[in-house]
C-alpha cells in the first residue's frame, strides 16, 4: 500500500510561536521594531537551519525597517533580552561580505561545521527575566551609544548689535528697493559689512549679516 502524503496547510507556511514566549515580559518589554524583526528573522526557520539566521537591511526594508541603525537597535535589543543568540560573526573574508548569522534561543541549534558553528540545546534565555522593569533595565544599561556628529559650521554668536530690525537701522546700511516688473535695482553695501537677501512678496530687504573678519 502507498503511504499517505504529508497533509499540508492549504494557506501555506506559518509561524508557531507558545504563549509563553509571547507573553513574556522580555517581549512585552521589546519596541515594535524590535518585534517585527522577531518575526521576519522567525520566517526564515525551517526545520533544520536554527544557527543560520541571517538579518540584512535588504529583506528586512520590506518590512518597516529601513535603516541601519533601526536593525543594529532591534538586534541588540533582541540579543540583550535573550530571544536570539549570535553563532557567527560576519565580515570581509577572502574578498566577501559575510553577514552575522543568530540562534533562536527557544529551539535548538543545529552544526554547520562549515562556518563553525556548534549544535547548541535550547536555552530559552528570555524566561530568566521575571518583570518589564527589570527588562527595560537591561536594555537602558546595554544600549548603544549615540554618536553626535559635529557639525564644521560654528555657531554664530550674533547680537542685535550685529542684526538689527529693519526700522532700526539707518539709510546708509539698509535700503529697500520695489521691483517694478523685470527692472533691475542697485543695492548700496557698505565696505566692511555684507549682507544677505530676504525676498518679502514684491520687496527685498537686505539685512546686515556678520561683520567680515580683520
Amino acid at each position: 500500500m502507498a503511504k499517505n502524503k504529508q497533509w499540508q496547510d492549504p494557506n501555506g507556511k506559518h509561524l508557531r510561536l507558545y504563549h509563553s514566549l509571547l507573553n513574556s515580559p522580555a517581549f512585552v518589554a521589546l519596541k515594535p521594531s524590535s518585534k517585527v524583526l522577531f518575526f521576519r528573522m522567525r520566517m526564515d526557520l525551517g526545520a533544520t537551519n536554527n544557527g543560520d539566521i541571517s538579518a540584512t537591511l535588504s529583506t528586512l526594508k520590506h518590512h518597516g525597517i529601513k535603516s541601519a541603525a533601526t536593525l543594529a537597535s532591534a538586534l541588540n535589543e533582541l540579543q540583550t533580552l535573550g530571544f536570539i543568540s549570535k553563532t557567527f560573526q560576519g565580515g570581509l573574508s577572502m574578498g566577501k561580505r559575510n553577514c552575522c548569522l543568530y540562534r533562536f534561543t527557544d529551539i535548538d541549534c543545529f552544526e554547520f561545521p562549515k562556518k563553525g558553528i556548534k549544535a547548541i540545546k535550547a536555552t530559552s534565555d528570555y524566561l530568566g527575566i521575571k518583570s518589564i522593569k527589570e527588562a527595560q533595565a537591561m536594555l537602558k544599561s546595554k544600549a548603544a551609544p549615540i554618536q553626535k556628529i559635529k557639525s564644521p559650521i560654528q555657531k554664530s554668536n550674533r547680537t542685535d548689535s550685529k542684526i538689527e530690525a529693519y526700522g532700526q537701522n539707518t539709510d546708509s546700511e539698509i535700503e529697500v528697493y520695489r521691483f517694478l516688473g523685470h527692472r533691475k535695482r542697485k543695492v548700496k553695501r557698505e565696505a566692511k559689512y555684507r549682507y544677505s537677501p530676504v525676498n518679502l512678496g514684491d520687496c527685498r530687504i537686505y539685512r546686515m549679516a556678520d561683520r567680515f573678519k580683520n
